[in-house]
């Protein structure tokens, strides 16, 4: 579903820098080491992105400048390590000794903050480069916040309660946090929500200032203003407090702070760094929907070009394979056989993508696209791991459900999405081709949690993309990254939420 606020996935962490370079010889004078380190954004070739400084005459240099650098879970971000001996003063590296370089990407690094690799050149080993790795973002607080108000009234409906929830947004009027939505009282008592530090500050590390929005809910998104007031961040410390609303229909409504706690948070990479995996599995429409595949005009035709399906699993999985150990899992659903079958365990991406292109041959296409089994399916594997592990960090589930059609079955996957909330499990759904996909655009909604039966879900786990609004913009390989960045910038969020639902804290 649709994040309120800025993702957690954007981290600064800084790398500090050793090695140990291996003598060419016992008369080899000792080296004068550099290193330089490369990035690689998305769209352009190599870059230096910065320098160590020059350590004189050692061969295990420990190198004091540390490198700062933000890391995103949505991005691969490569990486290129290269270790010269200086031989002057002189800034240009094509004036020093080139020893060698090592080449991997952030994600790499994070997983197991202390990343070792071979120094290489041309095939032969030079030395050896160790790189650890320290989150210095001080995403490490959170203000846990119980708002309650009283006297709310629906401008010209004296005698309709209305269904209250309230907005934390920035001067920018960036929405911060959200409350849960309540029904019929104009004296709500709300739910603690919990808001990053981060957010109440700027870049200086001052408080902002913020505004409180008091909304009615409608169905039609166009939500009624019940009131609202302006105050400073810090004033969220002070516990208990009331805020007057203004432009409210009361005179007497007021916003109250009841309860007020800072708590320290586990973030996303204490649990990747102390070995939680993501498990990815991708669930793939082989409805008729698609077209023949033997028809140019198929979503599925295997011609010169990949098809949106391809384009959109390597993007994703691209990202995501070093969280995986390289390992997916690939099912279809919605073929004649069976809801969901040929589940198929494979190695890397281009594993993946070549799998699919060998079901394209033995699948008949069905009529019915049910996205409900897909869901049950990975949230089974979950149980199952749970059943036999208990509760751990160990494990986390990741549905890509690529589709080229509305859902067909609308209340059993609000029920599966609900129950599968529970769970150590996120999905992501994918819109492939022309379809307008508006029964997938509202189960993402999420200003109301879904409900099914009376339950609702217990976190945020869906997200939801149209392919083709990334295709009008961009070629096939820009929409591909831009598609996997709006996807997966939740990723994060959702883990450390489960964890903290579930009290699950990172190992040691």
């Amino acid at each position: 579903m649709t994040s309120h606020h800025s993702p957690i996935s954007s981290i600064e962490v800084e790398l500090s820098i050793s090695a140990r370079i291996l003598l060419e010889s016992d008369a080899s004078p000792k080296p004068d080491p550099l290193c330089v380190v490369f990035n690689h954004p998305f769209g352009r070739g190599w870059q230096e992105y910065a320098r160590t400084e020059t350590q004189r005459d050692v061969f295990n240099p420990e190198f004091h400048n540390k490198i700062k650098i933000h890391y995103c879970f949505e991005e691969e971000q490569k990486l290129k390590f290269q270790m010269f001996d200086t031989d002057s003063c002189s800034h240009s590296l094509s004036k020093h000794t080139y020893v060698g370089k090592v080449q991997c990407t952030l994600a790499d690094i994070v997983i197991v903050q202390a990343y070792s690799a071979d120094i290489m050149l041309n095939g032969v080993k030079r030395g050896q480069l160790i790189i650890t790795v320290t989150d210095v973002s001080h995403n490490r607080e959170e203000l846990e916040l119980c708002f309650s108000a009283s006297n709310l009234r629906r401008s010209g409906l004296a005698f309709s309660l209305p269904d209250p929830f309230l907005d934390i947004l920035s001067s920018k009027k960036t929405l911060i946090q959200r409350t849960t939505l309540l029904s019929n009282t104009k004296n709500p008592v709300w739910p603690s929500i919990c808001v990053p530090f981060r957010l109440l500050r700027n870049n200086r590390g001052d408080y902002r200032q913020l505004t409180l929005q008091c909304y009615h809910y409608c169905k039609d998104g166009h939500h009624q203003l019940l009131g609202e007031t302006e105050i400073h961040a810090r004033q969220l410390l002070d516990a208990p407090s009331s805020f007057p609303l203004k432009k409210s229909s009361s005179s007497k409504a007021v916003i109250q702070l009841t309860e007020s706690k800072t708590k320290r948070v586990h973030s996303f990479l204490d649990y990747i760094s102390s070995g939680t995996k993501l498990h990815c599995t991708f669930a793939i429409d082989f409805t008729d929907s698609n077209g023949d595949p033997h028809l140019p005009s198929s979503l599925h035709h295997m011609g010169r070009d990949p098809t949106q399906y391809e384009l959109a699993m390597r993007a994703i999985g691209d990202v995501i394979q070093d969280y995986t150990g390289e390992m997916f899992s690939l099912l279809n659903f919605g073929a004649r056989s069976a809801p969901v079958s040929h589940e198929l365990h494979v190695r890397g991406i281009d594993g993946v993508v070549n799998a699919y292109r060998s079901c394209l041959h033995s699948i008949q296409l069905g009529q019915t696209g049910c996205l409900s089994p897909p869901i049950e399916h990975v949230a089974r594997s979950a149980k199952k791991r749970l059943e036999w592990r208990g509760l751990n960090c160990e494990d986390y589930f990741l549905l890509v459900v690529l589709t080229c059609r509305e859902i067909a079955d609308v209340s059993q996957t609000t029920k599966a999405i609900i129950e599968a909330s529970e769970l150590p499990m996120s999905i992501l759904v994918v819109g492939i081709g022309p379809t307008t996909f508006a029964s997938l655009a509202r189960l993402e909604e999420d200003t109301k949690k879904l409900s099914h039966n009376g339950h609702k879900t217990a976190r945020d786990i869906l997200q939801y993309a149209q392919f083709n609004e990334f295709l009008d913009k961009y070629d096939d390989v820009a929409g591909g990254f831009h598609l996997a960045k709006h996807l997966l910038a939740d990723i994060p969020e959702q883990l450390v939420a489960y964890m903290k639902m579930k009290e699950i804290k990172p190992r040691p």
